[in-house]
């Protein structure tokens, strides 16, 4: 357990309230749902390991409508700050890269619990975005969370933690906070455009909101004049949301060396799940066995889509969809992709990210 609850100050006036937030805290069924920047205060719901394990995303979409929920001042949880920092391992990612299947696939009670995307994060993130937390006060809110989140149901059970994209202006707070290794997974800026084109309306929206959120985290995109931003059309718009996403990561991978990161194009993963798997478990330290990887990449989880799991779906099924949807596009995918290396001239040109996990041959623009 890595919140110092040992700390409870003796000058506490009012010892029910104290047990009643040492208890909050102390216990990680009570899982941190969401941050409100407004009033500082965290709001936590009941839940259980296998619940919180079985949800494509903790956020809006996850149903917990019947469930007992508490609250606590962000101020006060502050004072069970532990100064040892907490082993979360991460899984940091651009979307549209088999991220769910990933985290899905190393969930394995009592040796790694995967948490998807924890709203909390967006709100930490959103929060810092738009400085609405008090200054001195935003770093230690992050570090408090990240502690609540690594809590552990099960001794010498590992916790993973899938933040959304929208979350990766956190890097540098996870990096101080914890001592956990990272993975950055990713899709080429190709397949990014694709997989946005498939959904339609859907896909522009989500890389509209994407863009308008991301402005506020040093981007150089953010220096750009309205005319240039305003004349993208949705699909450009898409690629330089990727490149935005791919640039946030290069400004840690230095700094964490491949001892503590490493990338992984979800290419590789989905053409060689069991490489990928084994090497993630040594990784991750999460001792899953010589046998796990083997069979969980022949196991259902890798013939269902991992979003809508009653709708089949695997690796040879996303070729063909993203081959026909490349064959709709037409010359106009080329050229969009081309067009965004000459907008964001900091990307490589070649493997987007350093230190990758598992080598794929495999041609990059």
């Amino acid at each position: 357990m890595y919140l110092g609850l040992d700390r409870v100050s003796s000058e506490t006036q009012d010892q029910t309230e104290d047990r009643r937030i040492a208890d909050i805290l102390g216990d990680p069924r009570w899982f941190p749902e969401r941050f409100d920047p407004r009033s500082g205060t965290i709001h936590y719901v009941a839940s259980d390991r296998n619940t919180l394990a079985s949800q494509t995303f903790l956020d809006g979409r996850w149903d917990r409508s019947n469930a007992e929920r508490r609250a606590v001042s962000g101020n006060t949880a502050l004072a069970y700050l532990s100064a040892e920092k907490p082993r979360p391992n991460f899984i940091w990612h651009t979307g549209f890269c088999g991220s769910s299947l990933l985290a899905k696939a190393l969930d394995y009670p009592g040796r790694n619990l995967s948490l998807c995307e924890p709203q909390i994060l967006a709100d930490i993130a959103n929060a810092k975005r738009m400085a609405t937390m008090a200054p001195g006060f935003s770093e230690r809110i992050p570090n408090l969370v990240l502690q609540l989140l690594a809590r552990p149901f099960a001794t010498g059970e590992c916790v993973t933690l899938k933040p959304s994209p929208v979350a990766n202006n956190l890097l540098r707070e996870a990096a101080a906070f914890t001592s956990g290794p990272m993975l950055f997974l990713y899709s080429d800026c190709r397949s990014f455009l694709i997989s946005i084109a498939k959904k339609g309306e859907e896909g522009h929206k989500y890389v509209r909101r994407m863009f308008v959120a991301m402005l506020a985290d040093g981007h150089e995109q953010a220096q750009w004049p309205p005319g240039k931003v305003l004349s993208l059309t949705d699909l450009e718009m898409a690629t330089v949301v990727w490149h935005m996403h791919i640039g946030e990561i290069l400004r840690h991978c230095a700094a964490l060396g491949p001892a503590r990161a490493v990338s992984l194009d979800c290419d590789a993963f989905l053409t060689k799940p069991v490489e990928c798997l084994r090497k993630l478990d040594a990784f991750f330290s999460l001792d899953l066995g010589v046998e796990y990887p083997a069979q969980a990449a022949a196991g259902p989880l890798f013939r269902r889509n991992a979003k809508t799991p009653e709708v089949p779906f695997d690796a040879d099924k996303r070729r063909d969809e993203h081959s026909r949807t490349a064959q709709s596009l037409g010359p106009d995918l080329d050229r969009i992709v081309a067009q965004s290396y000459d907008l964001c001239r900091t990307t490589p040109r070649g493997m987007p990210l350093p230190d990758p996990l598992v080598a794929l041959d495999k041609t990059y623009f």
